[in-house]
């Protein structure tokens, strides 16, 4: 596979949990497009799905989740933003979920509000 490098892709849903399976295909694609391996891609849907939840579970039902996915020489890069004012609560098991599924991760950066910045990095082919 030759991934093609150095594009960015938006979504933007509501910020409910029925939603999430939209999330989870756009994340999967996404990291396809990146050239990460199937068990990466596997990696970044369950990082995603309980990230999301996180947010969704710190927002109200009129609240908004809005998505990037960049891809780079190293992998994918995906950012969210949740509504302002929402902190995102991870529990022990939530922590290891994504302890085990990404490479780096931030919580609630500076003007994300209820969000996250996660990378996966390629590895292998």
């Amino acid at each position: 596979m030759n991934p093609d490098h150095g594009w960015a892709l938006t979504l933007e849903t509501p910020s409910a949990a029925r939603y999430l399976h939209i999330i989870r295909l756009t994340s999967a694609g996404a990291a396809a497009e990146a050239g990460l391996t199937a068990e990466q891609i596997d990696d970044v849907k369950i990082a995603v799905d309980e990230l999301c939840s996180l947010v969704m579970a710190a927002s109200a039902d009129t609240d908004r989740l809005a998505m990037r996915f960049l891809a780079d020489d190293n992998g994918i890069i995906i950012e969210a933003t949740g509504p302002s004012g929402g902190r995102l609560e991870v529990d022990d098991l939530a922590e290891a979920i994504l302890d085990a599924t990404v490479d780096e991760l931030v919580l609630d950066d500076a003007g994300l509000g209820a969000g996250f910045r996660l990378i996966k990095h390629r590895t292998g082919g």
